[in-house]
């Protein structure tokens, strides 16, 4: 889940007007992060920055010292952190010294989509549907050929699946550094910041499994024995993913952590299958189809609803619009599923992957 703030400066909430400017301020978020960059930026009134170094985390709690004395008007507070499960997120805060005054400080206002930039959110999405479809066709699909169909063709399928894995690490790295900041997308210090975050060894975890998977399918000649290792490096990948995937809070870690990873599995199974089905047709997908898809739906339904407080919040936020979107999409590619058109049901999955890349960019109601 993206981390909210909440601002403490010797008591009173954001927004409040105290006597004279503090030497720290303090932000608690809902679960600990890691600062992004210097974490909190304090302007003052003439937009000059009067806080000093880097912002020092403590768990769920960033400090950061300020220049003091300083003069009477609104101060902006702009801060950009990692969450613990790697979404950035970034937000604005303000305050007053003596009396109110027009806020100067840069950034503040910017018009941010789900508590990151446009661009970050663009980049996030694009990174995840290539990472989805990645995931669909390198492993579902060598599954399906490997398992199912025992036909080598869909193979072929799965060296694109790799490739898909590889492309959408850089530009998701890219999507982290935007999500903060536009202006500096290729910044050194950003982009190094990103990778030293829980972000990074996702990442390099991502990397590994899609470099495993390149290597398992160019020894299977020699070693067949080696399929084994695909459906386990899948479901090792799947868990990676769960860990960065948005928290539960009313399940246990673990169970939270079993259900988004089953999620991710039950579409690789289904969606890279259909792709492979394409290339190598087999009676014996039915069935598997049948499984993956209601292990899909249902483990879905499950998460909508640990994610949700009450129904009304489909209506009133974007997580829940795109949800919206994203419901008949699936329904679409049952039906297709049902009238047994596999070109199009391949299609109609290729647009749910795009609306699940979107859906888990944006924060959830809770």
């Amino acid at each position: 889940m993206l981390a909210h703030a909440r601002l403490l400066i010797s008591n009173p909430e954001a927004g409040a007007t105290v006597e004279k400017l503090p030497a720290t301020v303090e932000l608690f978020f809902t679960e600990p992060v890691t600062p992004a960059g210097r974490g909190i930026s304090v302007y003052g009134p003439d937009g000059h920055l009067v806080s000093t170094g880097a912002a020092r985390a403590q768990g769920n709690r960033l400090t950061v010292s300020l220049t003091t004395p300083g003069i009477e008007g609104t101060y902006g507070v702009v801060w950009t952190v990692v969450a613990s499960d790697t979404h950035p997120s970034r937000g604005e805060l303000t305050f007053s010294v003596g009396h109110a005054s027009p806020v100067k400080a840069p950034g503040l206002g910017g018009g941010d989509v789900g508590l990151v930039s446009p661009l970050g959110l663009v980049l996030q999405a694009l990174g995840r549907w290539l990472h989805f479809a990645g995931y669909a066709v390198g492993f579902g699909a060598a599954v399906y050929a490997l398992f199912v169909a025992r036909d080598p063709r869909p193979l072929r399928l799965a060296g694109v699946g790799v490739v898909l894995l590889l492309v959408a690490e850089p530009l998701a790295l890219l999507a982290q550094t935007a999500s903060f900041d536009p202006a500096q997308v290729f910044d050194g210090d950003a982009l190094t910041g990103a990778l030293a975050s829980p972000f990074g060894r996702v990442l390099g975890l991502r990397v590994a499994a899609a470099l495993g998977l390149w290597a398992v399918l160019g020894a299977l000649r020699q070693a067949p024995w080696l399929r084994w290792a695909i459906p386990a490096l899948g479901l090792g990948l799947g868990l990676v993913d769960a860990t960065a995937a948005h928290a539960t809070p009313a399940l246990p870690q673990p169970l939270g952590l079993v259900l988004n990873a089953v999620h991710v599995a039950a579409m690789g199974v289904w969606a890279g299958g259909v792709a492979a089905f394409v290339v190598a047709p087999t009676r014996g997908f039915g069935r598997v189809a049948v499984w993956s898809a209601g292990l899909l739906v249902a483990s879905g339904a499950a998460l909508a609803v640990l994610h949700f407080a009450n129904p009304l919040e489909t209506m009133t936020t974007a997580y829940g619009g795109v949800l919206l979107v994203k419901l008949p999409l699936v329904a679409v590619a049952l039906w297709l599923a049902w009238r047994d058109r596999r070109r199009w049901e391949l299609a109609a999955l290729a647009c749910v992957l795009l609306a699940a890349a979107v859906l888990v960019s944006l924060p959830p109601p809770r």
